[in-house]
Parts: C-alpha cells; structure tokens; sequence
C-alpha cells in the first residue's frame, strides 16, 4: 500500500514538473490569451483582428500563431478553461442537497465565468456553430458530466422521480443555462449574470422536484 502510494505521488511530480521553456510557453501563451480577451471586451470580436491582440499583447504574429491557430482558437481555449471552473465547482458541492448542488454550482461557475467579461462570452456564444465537428456541449464535456452527477445525486436522494433518464434532468439544466446566457447578453441593466442564472435554475430545479 505504501509502495503503491509512493508510486502515485512520484507520478503526480511528474506530471507537474515543468521545464523552464514549458513554463515560459505557458506564460506567454496566457499573456497573449487575455490580451485577446481585453481586447474583444472593449471592441467586439468581429472589429479585432491579430495584430490588434498581438500589439496589445506585445509580441511577434509569428509567436500568436505558435500558440492559437487563428482568431476562433481564443474562443475554443476559453471553453476549455470553463471546464477547469466546473472541475472546481462539482467539488464544492458534492455531497449536498440537490437543490443546493444545482444552485452553488452555476454560481460559482458563473461568478468565475462572468469575470472574463460580456464581450468575451458574446464571442463564444456567436462562435458556437463555427467550429466544424465540435459540440461544446457534448455528453462527454465536463460541464454535462457535472450536471449528470448533480441530476443523479437528486435522484438518489429521492427529490427527482428516479424512473426519468439522468440525461433528461441534465439537458434542462444545461438548456436552462445557455439560454440564461444568450439573454444576459442582451440585458441593458447591467445584471450580474452569477444572480441571474442562480434565481432561474433554483426556480428550474425546484420545478423537477417531486
């Protein structure tokens, strides 16, 4: 047993040891992802190109291109970076009460998702159809496979009717939740869209209680 968790832990180092050029790829590739990021925010995805993100983030075209294959690419890096966010979040509620689960969890993801800005999560939510053969929600994302375990936990805990699929609570939850999205960006009044999506799914989850 101590052998095999020793194993383990030398496993994890190296996994997280990192080369100084690793390191540095890394660094830059951040800095050039929030550069685009600001940038977008304040001008709109469709009137910022490369160079803009590339002076703004002040370095070569040549060195953008290493990290991000085009424009899009900052839009399919975000979605991965949301899947670290629900990574966290399903284990700040697990072990709770449905109800709590499905509200704590899209306000902590959204709390984190909302700090990137409405310019951003404009861009994601127009740019959804534009990557040929990649579903952002999949069953197999992060994202639903939280929602399948929130719904399940529900079911267990005998608060949803356990003779309806998994799936059918998870694709409302999850339908709940683009469409919260989609309307906070054309919201005028400045509304938190953590408070937003918090208020709807509780009144969405309470509704699939028994």
């Amino acid at each position: 047993m101590i052998v095999k968790q020793n194993t383990e832990t030398n496993e994890k180092k190296k996994k997280v040891r990192l080369t100084k050029r690793q390191l540095q790829a890394m660094e830059t590739k951040n800095k050039i992802y929030l550069a685009a990021v600001r940038e977008i925010n304040e001008k709109g995805f469709n009137n910022v190109n490369i160079e803009d993100i590339t002076t703004a983030a002040k370095v070569a075209k040549g060195t953008f291109y290493t990290h991000f294959e085009s424009k899009e690419a900052i839009i399919a890096y975000t979605f991965e970076q949301s899947d670290q966010i629900y990574e966290q979040a399903i284990k700040r509620v697990e072990g709770k009460s449905f109800l709590y689960m499905a509200t704590y969890f899209v306000r902590f993801c959204y709390t984190e998702y909302e700090k990137r800005g409405k310019g951003i999560i404009k861009a994601m939510i127009s740019n959804y159809f534009n990557f040929p053969g990649k579903n952002f929600y999949s069953h197999d994302r992060v994202l639903y496979q939280c929602l399948m375990k929130i719904a399940e936990d529900g079911k267990q805990q005998q608060v949803l009717d356990a003779s309806l699929p998994t799936e059918y609570y998870a694709d409302i939850l999850l339908s709940t939740m683009v469409g919260v999205e989609v309307m906070w960006c054309f919201d005028d009044q400045e509304r938190s869209l953590a408070d937003m999506i918090e208020e709807i799914i509780r009144i969405t989850a309470l509704g699939l209680m028994k």
